[in-house]
């Protein structure tokens, strides 16, 4: 093969090759920018988007706060992409670049927070933490827009050319920022995945998502750093923090997740205030929760030091071991006294390895005291009013009885007398017949005249005791008023009331009563009716004893 001649037109064509060669190879490089340029600007907006939603979702889970701002990072990120690779003018692109760093940065510490905040959601970023992850970026911006220190960032950037001919490479300041921001993402997501490991159902589903999403970052912001070490000049890490973030919020916005966080076992047994105790087959105490340590320090005051690692009856007391090993009587549940004045509720569950062998038991330990003393109060307060009660019936029967007795010779009286007679007279067929005897006293008013009423009370009040002493059960006697009595006899007929009024009558005539210094004798006269030989109702039978009398 042989060169061309030399001369203007051999000269002409070549230099018209070269000419269409770097027109063709200028035109490609700008395409493919203005590709870019729009895949970052779609960017922008799909994050500023997901960025609104989860701001305006950050009161339903603890989440979306860092979720936002991890979104939004990533559209300043995305914008600055944009502007920077557009054509614009060098002053515009040394604006672009702090905003870049600024918006990467975001994007770092919103990631860390992020799975944070999953790992542990009690955990909230301090200011002061916020503060010192934010020195890190506001470095990298200073250094970038100090020309002395401008290569330490971007070596040998020339921001006044085309963007086609725009090549990043990367500073050690940037290779070590780069480094730094792994580092710390490693390390939440290092807690993210032991969250993960010990989570179970829906929790481990809703963790599992962070670390995946976390990887896919990881592996754009690798495609990126090689991408610039080809020479390519285009850092896509946004565009693949972008396709986490949007996985994140759908899975935020659509799945629920973070919806329902768990709660470690730190936050839930520390903070209850039952006292929780594990205790091992041996009796020895391998944990217990701060409402547990302070159960044991008013119960046992003198123990001081470490608990755990210690038999459970030389720091609880040998009263409580008892009550907790009551617990397998009762159904697992005991109620005791450890201590005068302190009640426990204890509950105490068996913990067994899977193939069933026991680790030791979980006892849950309430202090019942204030409980327990109401109780007893309720109990005295009870009982006192049982009493009162008690003491109101007795009253009130007494006062009932009162009201149907004599006052003077603790006879029924007359309304008790009738109400008893007509009981007495309709229960009459079935018991045959009723006798009524109708008693007087003789000459109560020559007593009362000669030695006065006293002495007549005392003469009436010792007839109607030789009367009350005659009675059987179910008779009934009363006094009718003055000197008059009655003695009303169920089942007795004609014969047997004569002999009971006989009986009566002589009792009287004996015994002796001391008037005016002398022993007087009283007589009395009776009257005997029967139903239903003489009358039928209860006036007629009391009239026929009448005048019988």
């Amino acid at each position: 093969m042989t060169a061309p001649p030399a001369g203007r037109g051999g000269g002409r064509c070549l230099r018209q090759w070269r000419a269409d060669g770097r027109a063709r190879r200028s035109e490609e490089p700008r395409t493919g920018t203005q590709h870019w340029v729009l895949v970052f600007s779609c960017a922008a907006l799909v994050a500023a988007g997901a960025a609104v939603l989860g701001w305006q979702r950050r009161d339903r889970t603890p989440a979306a706060t860092s979720l936002a701002a991890l979104m939004a990072g990533v559209a300043a990120w995305s914008a600055a992409d944009a502007v920077f690779f557009s054509p614009v003018s060098a002053a515009v692109r040394l604006v672009c670049a702090p905003a870049l760093y600024a918006a990467s940065g975001l994007v770092v510490i919103a990631a860390f927070a992020l799975a944070r905040t999953v790992a542990d959601p009690s955990w909230r970023l301090s200011r002061r933490a916020a503060l010192l992850l934010a020195v890190e970026p506001a470095l990298l911006i200073v250094a970038f827009a100090v020309p002395a220190t401008r290569d330490l960032v971007l070596p040998g950037a020339h921001l006044d050319g085309p963007a086609s001919d725009l090549r990043i490479a990367v500073g050690p300041l940037l290779t070590a920022r780069t480094a730094g921001a792994h580092v710390l993402v490693a390390v939440a997501h290092t807690q993210l995945l032991r969250r993960w490991s010990g989570a179970a159902g829906v929790f481990r589903r809703q963790i599992g998502v962070l670390p995946a999403t976390g990887a896919l970052s990881t592996v754009g912001d690798v495609v990126a750093v090689l991408a610039i070490h080809n020479g390519s000049g285009v850092e896509i890490t946004p565009l693949f923090t972008l396709v986490s973030g949007v996985v994140d919020s759908w899975a935020l916005f659509r799945l629920g997740l973070l919806r329902l966080v768990p709660v470690a076992r730190e936050q839930v047994v520390d903070t209850v205030p039952d006292g929780v105790l594990v205790v091992d087959p041996g009796g020895v105490l391998i944990d217990v929760n701060p409402a547990a340590v302070r159960m044991l320090q008013r119960l046992r005051p003198e123990v001081r030091g470490e608990l755990v690692g210690r038999l459970l009856a030389d720091v609880a007391g040998p009263r409580a071991v008892a009550a907790l090993a009551a617990t397998a009587g009762h159904g697992g549940h005991q109620v005791a006294e450890v201590r005068p004045g302190l009640w426990l509720d204890v509950r105490s569950s068996a913990v067994s390895d899977p193939r069933g062998r026991p680790l030791g038991r979980i006892p849950v330990v309430r202090d019942v005291s204030e409980q327990q003393e109401r109780q007893a109060a309720v109990e005295r307060l009870n009982e006192q009013l049982a009493e009162q009660v008690e003491v109101i019936e007795r009253l009130r029967a007494e006062l009932a009885e009162e009201a149907v007795r004599d006052p003077l010779t603790g006879l029924h009286n007359r309304r008790h007398l009738d109400r008893a007679l007509a009981a007495d007279l309709v229960r009459r067929p079935r018991a045959g017949e009723l006798a009524v005897l109708v008693v007087d006293v003789d000459h109560v008013t020559t007593v009362n005249d000669r030695f006065g009423h006293a002495a007549g009370d005392r003469v009436l009040t010792a007839v109607a005791a030789v009367l009350d002493a005659a009675v059987r059960e179910g008779d009934t006697a009363a006094r009718l008023g003055g000197e008059e009595f009655v003695l009303v006899l169920p089942g007795a007929g004609r014969q047997q009331a004569l002999e009971r009024a006989e009986r009566v009558r002589r009792e009287i005539a004996a015994a002796r009563h001391r008037l005016g210094g002398e022993d007087h004798a009283v007589t009395v006269s009776v009257g005997v009716a029967v139903c239903p030989s003489e009358a039928a109702g209860a006036a007629a039978l009391l009239e026929a004893a009448d005048r019988a009398l």
